[in-house]
């Protein structure tokens, strides 16, 4: 046998460490632009519905307080920075003023009411998906970076660790979703 018996299975632990780092190193690469990915799409969620919230205030779903409020908050809501939006007071807003399950079931009622509440409701449901699936890609890449071979050889390089969106952001009962 020689001194070719050790040779290849040197080059074969050799090539098995390299494939499992290249491995590890686009697992983290694909992990961290679904991270970006998924912020970008709760934001553009908490966009829309801020302005279906807008749009639903100037029609004046809701009493002219409401509307009002309504407004400011929605306003607020899309002037604030990209990663300000998801700590609005949109929400808690939005959810007063739909409190009354008798109110809201008339508003439902009424055509022009129930369009834009239905908007308003589809929004807020793509954002806890985006929401979700924003959480559930930083999960994934915060498991895969706490691994040893991606701490041993650096894989995730110098970028930040991802952190999870923990917001409120459970729509009014009755609010019809979809």
């Amino acid at each position: 046998m020689g001194w070719t018996g050790p040779v290849l299975i040197t080059l074969a632990v050799g090539l098995a460490i390299v494939m499992a780092v290249w491995l590890a190193a686009s697992r983290i690469d694909r992990l961290h632009r679904r991270v970006e990915n998924s912020w970008a799409s709760l934001q553009l969620q908490l966009t829309r519905r801020a302005s279906m919230a807008l749009v639903a205030a100037r029609d004046g779903v809701w009493a002219p307080e409401v509307c009002a409020a309504v407004e400011a908050a929605a306003r607020a809501a899309l002037v604030a920075p990209p990663h300000g939006r998801e700590h609005s007071q949109l929400t808690d807003v939005l959810r007063q003023a739909m409190a009354d399950p008798d109110q809201l079931e008339r508003d439902l009622a009424d055509p022009v009411r129930s369009a834009a509440l239905h908007e308003i409701g589809g929004a807020w449901y793509r954002a806890c998906l985006a929401r979700r699936f924003l959480n559930d890609a930083v999960c994934l890449a915060r498991r895969l970076r706490s691994r040893r071979l991606v701490k041993v050889f650096h894989l995730a390089g110098r970028a930040t660790l991802p952190v999870t969106c923990d917001i409120d952001d459970e729509p009014p009962d009755g609010l019809p979703l979809v």
